[in-house]
C-alpha cells in the first residue's frame, strides 16, 4: 500500500493539534526499553473522555491484552503513523486507515492484539463516550440501534468498519476542543457542545447510509477534491472550467462534477459563486467600494456580470441590497 498523504488543509490542522500544548493540561510521559509513550487528557466527565496520544516503538512489536470492565464507546481518529494499523479481536482481524475514524465498540473479557511498525510516530485522538449517553442518541435511526444491540450484547462492534475520512470540518471541532482554556461548567459545556457536532456530522453519514445513499468515490478522489474545494476558496477571483479542474488536480471530468457535489453538498460553480456573494454582502456592507469596483475585485468582467450572479444568488440586487 502506497503512503497516504492528507489534504494540505488537515495537514496543517494537524501540525497545529500537535504543536503545542493548547489546553493547558500536563501530558504523562513514559519512557522504557520498547520506546516512548505520551498521554494527554484533554477532557474528563461522567458523559465524554478525551484523550490524545503520542508513541512510538523501537522495534516491531505487538501488543496482547485481555479487557476489563468497559463502559464507554470509542471515536478513534488517527492522525499519524503507519498506513493502516492492524488488530485482532477475538481473533477477527480489523484495519485502521491513517486520517480515518472509527466509531467501535471492545467487549468485557475480550483477547486483543496490535500490531505496531518499528520507528513510527503514532499519534491518535480518542473521544470514549458512555454508553448510557450513546443509548439516548441512537432512538431515531435503525442502523445505531443494530449498533448498540449488538454492544448490549456484550459483543465487538465496529458503526462503520471501512472507517470514514476526516474531514477539515472534523478535525476544527478536535483543535476547538484542543484550545479550550474555559474552566468548569464553561468548559464542559463546551466540550459536550463540540462533541455533539462531530457525532452530528457522523450521524447525518449514518442516515444517508440507512437510505442506502452509497458513495460513488474512493479516498483518493476524496482527497483531490478536497484540494479542488480549498483551490476555490483560495482563488476567489479566478473563474475555470470543468476541464481545466480536471486536469490541475488529476481527476476524472465526471468525478469532479458529480463527487464535490456528492461530498461537500454543492456543484463546483454554485460553490464558488456561494462564496463570491459572501465577499460580495460584506464588502457592501464594510466598505466605500463601489459596485464596479467589487466586481472586478472578484474576478468579474463586468459589473452587469456580478450584478446578475448576485441577484440570483441573494435575490436583489447589489444596488438594492446595499441601500436597504
Amino acid at each position: 500500500m502506497g503512503e497516504i498523504v492528507p489534504n494540505h488543509t488537515i495537514a496543517r490542522q494537524i501540525l497545529d493539534f500537535f504543536g503545542e500544548n493548547h489546553c493547558g493540561g500536563v501530558p504523562e510521559i513514559f519512557v522504557n526499553e520498547l520506546g516512548k509513550f505520551e498521554t494527554l487528557t484533554l477532557y474528563e466527565g461522567d458523559e465524554f473522555l478525551v484523550k490524545e496520544y503520542q508513541f512510538s516503538y523501537t522495534e516491531d512489536y505487538i501488543m496482547k491484552f485481555r479487557t476489563e470492565t468497559i463502559k464507554y464507546i470509542e471515536l478513534a481518529f488517527f492522525l499519524n503513523g503507519a498506513d493502516v494499523i492492524r488488530d485482532s479481536v477475538n481473533g477477527k482481524n480489523g484495519e485502521y486507515k491513517l486520517f480515518h475514524h472509527y466509531i467501535y465498540f471492545t467487549p468485557e473479557n475480550a483477547d486483543v492484539e496490535i500490531q505496531f511498525q518499528k520507528e513510527t510516530s503514532y499519534k491518535n485522538l480518542d473521544i470514549y463516550v458512555s454508553k448510557d449517553y450513546f443509548h439516548q442518541l441512537v432512538e431515531s435511526s435503525g442502523l445505531l440501534k443494530d449498533f448498540i444491540l449488538t454492544i448490549d450484547q456484550n459483543k465487538a462492534a465496529s458503526l462503520f468498519p471501512e472507517g470514514l475520512p476526516i474531514t477539515p470540518q472534523m478535525m476544527g471541532i478536535l483543535l476547538e476542543i484542543k484550545k479550550c482554556t474555559l474552566e468548569g461548567l464553561y468548559k464542559e459545556y463546551f466540550i459536550k457542545s463540540k462533541i455533539l457536532n462531530l457525532l452530528l456530522l457522523i450521524f447525518e453519514f449514518a442516515k444517508n447510509k440507512e437510505t442506502k445513499k452509497k458513495t460513488s468515490i474512493n479516498t483518493y478522489e476524496i482527497h483531490k477534491l478536497m484540494e479542488v474545494k480549498e483551490f476555490i476558496e483560495g482563488n476567489l477571483k479566478s473563474f475555470y472550467t470543468i476541464e481545466q479542474l480536471s486536469i490541475k488536480f488529476g481527476i476524472n471530468e465526471f468525478k469532479l462534477k458529480n463527487g464535490f457535489k456528492e461530498l461537500f453538498g454543492d456543484g463546483v460553480f454554485h460553490y464558488a459563486s456561494k462564496l463570491r456573494m459572501k465577499e460580495a454582502l460584506y464588502l457592501l456592507k464594510n466598505s466605500d467600494f463601489s459596485i464596479k469596483e467589487i466586481a472586478y475585485h472578484l474576478g468579474y468582467a463586468s459589473p452587469s456580470s456580478f450584478s446578475v450572479a448576485f441577484k440570483n444568488e441573494v435575490g436583489v440586487g447589489p444596488s438594492y441590497y446595499r441601500k436597504n
